[in-house]
């Protein structure tokens, strides 16, 4: 008997310890501290963004705050259809900001039949004296698009606008398609 007790004592006192260690993991995993973040964001309106060309298409859409901007460009069988200034990039602060253009998507993708229609989309940036800064161009082999890569990021100065030329072809053969493009111009602060 007294080796029962001798081992109920025991198991006891080892069920007491568990027990407690078991509460004190617990109660230390539980320690933590916080740290306060509070952002304030202002609404402003973009100092670099898109303003009407002297070529603007008609069709074209400018948003209301001139982040955004559908161009309305046409194509022309076995003919290069060009737009001198159909839209220009603004900068309205007063410093340089830098900004590139960088390909987004186009439809009909590559692989669609129709994409053989197109021979060429390109664009090029110059700047306030029309001196080319960058060109972004689409073209295409058969069915598949040519996409351009990114521009390097241009330094356009502070209080000027730049000029978006555009040129557009489509095979000689070509039907009533149209293609979209989207295209994003990506700015720094």
């Amino acid at each position: 008997m007294a080796l029962r007790k001798v081992s109920s004592r025991k198991s006891l006192k080892l069920l007491a310890l568990l027990a407690s260690s078991l509460l004190i993991a617990t109660a230390s995993a539980a320690v933590y501290y916080s740290m306060i973040m509070q952002p304030s964001v202002t609404i402003m309106g973009a100092t670099v963004r898109f303003a009407q060309g002297n070529d603007w298409p008609a069709g074209s859409t400018l948003g209301n705050n001139g982040t955004w901007v559908g161009l309305a460009l046409k194509a022309y069988p076995n003919a290069t259809l060009t737009y001198e200034q159909p839209l220009n990039i603004t900068n309205t602060d007063s410093a340089s900001h830098t900004f590139r253009l960088r390909h987004v998507s186009i439809t009909p993708a590559s692989g669609n039949a129709q994409v053989s229609n197109f021979a060429f989309i390109n664009f090029v940036v110059q700047n306030a004296v029309g001196a080319q800064q960058a060109t972004f161009n689409y073209t295409t082999t058969g069915t598949t698009w040519n996409t351009p890569l990114s521009t390097s990021y241009l330094t356009i100065p502070a209080n000027t606008q730049w000029i978006v030329y555009a040129q557009t072809g489509a095979a000689a053969s070509a039907n009533d398609v149209t293609t979209n493009l989207q295209i994003a111009v990506d700015v720094t602060q």
